[in-house]
């Protein structure tokens, strides 16, 4: 037997493996952290050092798919792989390593690029494209392809006109100025966005999300659909932290999915009410799975001012979603669960309330206006300490070395599509399309609901594939200043239509994840529910359909966001809360009894009106809606 296939051989291979992941994980985390409390390092040096961990460890960890077949398939297969490792980390290290030639005399954009800088800029961007593709799916890079080529195509009408670049010019600015793929997206991975995805790992080693599952069980899972609030309740307590739907289906949905298929609910309907429910989590303050910090850099608003914005609206699509799962208990029979397999969510509280005090400890702090590095560092070294105020909850080395590897892992698909996406934003530096836009998107538009469609439309499809924040970076250069001309051009007020466009954009990015056709929450439920997968997607979209509203609300009713006087934020959240009841029973078909096609109509017609903020309209609405309930009522009577 050949040492090629030897079981023995490969079992060593792969064992050798996972210890040297693990311990690329590790040092990356500690490289992080002892950088957050001793002093992070010059903008590229530390980019570069955090890209560098992460393309490594990609390179273990997402193989490249087999090249045919046999022995000439697997060496194929190797050669590509040190290929591509050569060319994106060979450049990488050459520029970390003359990190004072290149931000002393090349960090200007000056249109001079030797050859060798030429020759390591080109394999840098080739590598990096193949293996964002391995991380994150086609999708990212072949859009951050087609802006790449953008530059070299001159002659364009519009907006889109310029005057056409070299091939020197575009690798300079993305590889060797702080406008490509060094941008302040991959800066923000670097500095703190990678300390908060190991927070959240540490939270999770800590048992911080057995807790709530547990917890959500004993205090809604008696109810009727009781499994499916479970969903719904833990959902967004797990993904403020995680920040990711698909980590938070693989870890809430492997309780509660099985659980709704006890109780009643069809597979599908089982994966898609999990999907929904865990896309929201990157919506929930107060950690909103990092975009809020994110958020904080590129507009300017305050991190305390950003969670306090959020907060009405992350509510308004869990009550959607929570009524939607209520109606379909109704229509499916869903039951709840038997009191004996009920954990006692009092005592759940009282054994384990302690582990919830890193996150009020990081609230705190980023309200003190420390920052985002110092917050987070300092939370993390809170949860070990809290963990030990309970001999069941004590984290020891092991747990601790576990949640630096896990922490690193989940930071690499952020490195590498943040680098990624820096690619589009240095596109709009070089060729200043997006100053345009911004500037002329209004004549070019209309109006503005039909930029807020367009922007929408934008939004979901650069969504596909990635991380809510880093789709949301990579639009901070394209449809935001678009979308806040739109809104200024419509009398907006300039602070009100910084925070309106970059929530706007926000949820949409986020929404992505659960829309086909690559609708990664959606997929990962279906996967665990066994059901098929475009059938649990498009249900998942149904189930959440009122958070495609809520964005248009919030833009026509700023007080949504808090923005205005309290007066008025009262009446739009009423206004809004009635909205979103009436059409998740629309939706659903479901309320008192099924609705009849006229009554449903009836709800469609009530949930619009009081979308648009027009005094006529909010009376017509609340009108629909008392008309709707005595019919329902007196049906159910007449039922009966």
């Amino acid at each position: 037997m050949s040492h090629a296939t030897d079981p023995a051989s490969a079992l060593a291979s792969s064992a050798f493996k996972a210890h040297a992941i693990r311990i690329i994980g590790i040092a990356m985390s500690v490289f992080h952290v002892y950088t957050a409390l001793f002093g992070l390092f010059e903008s590229i040096l530390q980019s570069g050092i955090h890209l560098i961990f992460a393309l490594v460890l990609t390179l273990m960890i997402y193989a490249h798919p087999r090249i045919g077949g046999g022995a000439a398939g697997r060496w194929a297969s190797r050669a590509l792989a040190v290929a591509v490792g050569i060319a994106a980390l060979v450049p990488l290290f050459w520029l970390v390593i003359n990190v004072d030639y290149v931000m002393g005399g090349r960090m200007q954009f000056v249109s001079d690029v030797t050859w060798l800088e030429l020759l390591f800029g080109c394999a840098f961007i080739a590598g990096l494209l193949e293996l964002c593709r391995r991380v994150t799916g086609p999708v990212l890079p072949v859009i951050a392809i087609l802006f790449l080529s953008f530059p070299f195509i001159s002659g364009l009408p519009g907006v889109l006109g310029h005057a056409g670049y070299s091939l020197g010019e575009v690798v300079e600015i993305q590889f060797l100025t702080l406008a490509g793929v060094f941008a302040v997206p991959l800066a923000a991975s670097a500095s703190y966005i990678v300390l908060f995805i190991i927070f959240g790992a540490f939270l999770e080693r800590s048992g911080l999300g057995a807790f709530i599952m547990d917890f959500s069980i004993g205090l809604v899972g008696r109810f009727r659909g009781g499994p499916a609030k479970v969903a719904v309740i833990s959902s967004a307590m797990t993904g403020t932290i995680s920040g990711s739907a698909m980590a938070n289906v693989l870890t809430v949905g492997t309780v509660t999915i099985p659980l709704m298929k006890r109780s009643g609910y069809p597979a599908f309907m089982a994966g898609a009410i999990e999907a929904a429910a865990s896309t929201g989590g990157a919506l929930m303050p107060p950690v909103m799975g990092t975009v809020a910090f994110v958020m904080s850099e590129f507009s300017g608003i305050p991190y305390g001012q950003i969670i306090i914005y959020a907060a009405i609206p992350a509510i308004l699509y869990y009550v959607g979603i929570f009524c939607t799962v209520h109606w379909a208990a109704v229509r499916y029979d869903a039951r709840g669960l038997a009191l004996s397999e009920l954990p006692d969510w009092r005592a759940q509280l009282k054994g384990r309330w302690h582990l919830l005090i890193p996150i009020v400890l990081l609230i705190v702090l980023m309200e003190q206006d420390y920052s985002p590095q110092f917050a987070v560092v300092y939370s993390i070294l809170s949860v070990v300490v809290v963990s030990w105020l309970r001999k069941d909850t004590r984290m020891g080395l092991g747990a601790i070395l576990d949640a630096l590897e896990n922490g690193a892992k989940g930071a690499v698909l952020v490195a590498v599509a943040t680098a990624c996406a820096g690619m589009i934003i240095g596109v709009f530096e070089l060729t200043s399309v997006g100053v345009k836009l911004a500037q002329q998107g209004t004549h070019i538009v209309g109006t503005l609901g039909m930029g807020l469609v367009i922007t929408m439309v934008v939004s979901i499809i650069l969504g596909m594939g990635v991380p809510p924040t880093i789709s949301y970076i990579a639009q901070v250069a394209v449809t935001i200043p678009m979308l806040q001309a739109f809104l200024k051009a419509s009398g907006v007020d300039p602070q009100t239509a910084n925070a309106v466009s970059h929530f706007f954009v926000m949820y949409y990015s986020t929404l992505a994840v659960l829309t086909p056709p690559d609708a990664l929450a959606s997929i990962a439920a279906a996967g665990v529910a066994r059901s098929p997968v475009m059938k649990t997607a498009w249900h998942a979209t149904r189930t959440a359909f009122v958070a495609f509203i809520i964005p248009f609300m919030f833009v026509y009713r700023p007080a949504l966001l808090m923005l205005g006087p309290w007066q008025e934020v009262v009446y739009a959240v009423a206004i809004a809360t009635v909205g979103v009841v009436v059409l998740s029973v629309a939706l659903e078909g479901y309320a008192l009894r099924r609705l009849t096609l006229v009554e449903r109509l009836l709800a469609f017609a009530a949930g619009f009106a009081l979308v648009v903020p027009d005094p006529l309209l909010d009376k017509l609405g609340v009108g629909l809606v008392v008309v709707l309930g005595l019919v329902q009522l007196i049906g159910r009577k007449t039922a009966k």
